[in-house]
């Protein structure tokens, strides 16, 4: 059917059309990359940075892939250039992966579909150049789900192995992993009498023994803090639930969400165990999330590894009709549009967000500070930011309040003990210092013991 919504998009050489996604592919590495080195860090960023300066085989929110990817990148490049680097390199796989695992006859001939569908969906180009977990998840998520798709179509142990190995991988990305893994035993049980499914589940607990071991070492801190402390103090609010839905238009977009939606409850017409499994995944985050803002609150980006599944219905669904296709060309290019104007806004250093006048702000603190260690009150990620910006030591100081984080195993509060410190407490007035547009409220510790943090001193120094 020649649908005019997709004329200007279609391309009918087969041999462009593969130029035309390889293009697009280099491209969105190079911009992303281009991004990722000169915008200024997200607050959890620099976190990430501090895992890569203790390469560990688990961290206290996270295992280890993040920090993995961070460490990877330095080496090869040095703070700056390879902070980020393997979040554009990710990104782009990525894609391609999905690529991959879209299965239609007409694919090639609507590549630019694809492409301008990957430019309209928010946490796409946002995991294109920022180095958090779930950039490593999507990407290993994705290569999962093609083995996966391999190893249905023929079984082996070579084929079981790779599972295996890339489920190890997913696991090492976040423990939203556990709960891909589930869902897509879930939607093919028949996996339980499979030989093959236990050669891979014995490759993925082997190699996730160091992961094990790093937690037996500490307590379980993950296991503890993510089922339990991070809403143990927490009272329900209706909002954590009507709020979600909202979110969720942050991640796929305002305007393509309700297409997605509608293109996974109709692919009824996409059979056979991948698509089966697509379905599981889709449904099983939004739904699994959506139980969970019952117990607190929910995170936007948690239902990432929906996008996957999201972009594999969508692309057959807007095919099926002149009005959807009409509608997914509209909606894409707008949502790219608006995605273009806000990534350029990162860049205009006049602007005062989140991402902007970083540098200025630990700036400000290092200019009284000197080469004297800086304590955070309760605040892992201003400390790290600091650290990242002036390469000066600094440690986030819990409160009886404050919740745990990876500053609590870090070893750097031994190496300060003793040292005179700036002890940023938000309180006390010995010290004030102008930054961000904010004041920061703090005092001198002349011997820093963590007992210390609770007495204040009775002269200046």
């Amino acid at each position: 059917m020649d649908m005019k919504a997709l004329n200007f998009l279609t391309t009918r050489d087969a041999g462009w059309a593969r130029e035309k996604l390889r293009v697009f592919l280099l491209l969105w590495f190079v911009l992303s990359y281009v991004q990722g080195v000169f915008s200024g860090l997200n607050e959890d960023e620099p976190y990430y940075y501090m895992y890569a300066m203790f390469p560990a085989w688990g961290y206290f929110d996270h295992p280890p892939m993040v920090g993995m990817f961070a460490w990877a990148g330095m080496q090869m490049f040095g703070k700056v250039l390879g902070l980020r680097l393997f979040s554009a390199i990710s990104s782009t796989l990525f894609l391609y992966a999905v690529w991959k695992l879209i299965e239609h006859k007409d694919k090639y001939k609507y590549v630019n579909v694809f492409i301008l569908m990957a430019l309209s969906i928010p946490m796409v180009s946002v995991y294109g150049f920022m180095i958090v977990p779930d950039g490593p998840l999507l990407f290993f998520v994705s290569l999962f789900l093609l083995a996966y798709r391999w190893f249905l179509k023929s079984e082996n142990v070579l084929k079981a192995i790779l599972v295996g190995v890339l489920a190890a991988a997913v696991l090492y990305s976040k423990y939203h992993g556990a709960l891909v893994l589930l869902l897509v035993v879930a939607s093919n049980v028949k996996l339980l009498r499979d030989r093959y499914f236990y050669i891979a589940a014995l490759t993925a607990l082997v190699l996730l023994v160091p992961h094990i071991t790093w937690q037996v070492e500490h307590d379980f801190p993950s296991l503890s803090y993510h089922l339990y402390e991070r809403t143990a103090d927490k009272v329900y609010k209706f909002r954590y639930t009507w709020e979600y839905p909202l979110n969720q238009l942050a991640v796929f977009g305002p305007f393509l969400f309700p297409v997605m939606v509608l293109a996974v409850a109709k692919s009824k017409k996409n059979k056979g165990q991948m698509a089966r499994a697509m379905r599981f995944l889709f449904w099983g985050f939004l739904g699994f999330f959506f139980l969970m803002t019952f117990k607190g609150h929910v995170e936007p980006h948690w239902t990432v590894v929906a996008i996957i599944p999201a972009m594999y219905f969508t692309f057959h669904y807007v095919l099926r009709s002149e009005r959807k296709a009409r509608y997914f060309v509209g909606a894409s290019l707008f949502s790219a549009f608006l995605i273009f104007v806000v990534r350029i806004a990162l860049f205009l250093p006049g602007l005062d967000t989140p991402y902007h006048h970083q540098k200025e702000w630990a700036g400000s603190i290092h200019e009284v500070a000197g080469d004297a260690p800086v304590v955070f009150r309760d605040s892992y990620q201003k400390a790290s930011m600091y650290t990242y910006y002036t390469n000066c030591t600094a440690i986030s100081a819990r409160s009886p309040q404050g919740r745990r984080n990876q500053y609590d195993i870090f070893p750097i509060e031994d190496y300060i003990r003793g040292q005179r410190v700036l002890y940023l407490d938000g309180e006390s007035d010995q010290v004030i210092i102008r930054a961000g547009g904010k004041e920061l409220c703090g005092r001198w510790i002349e011997r820093f013991e963590s007992d210390s943090l609770q007495a204040k001193p009775s002269v200046k120094p």
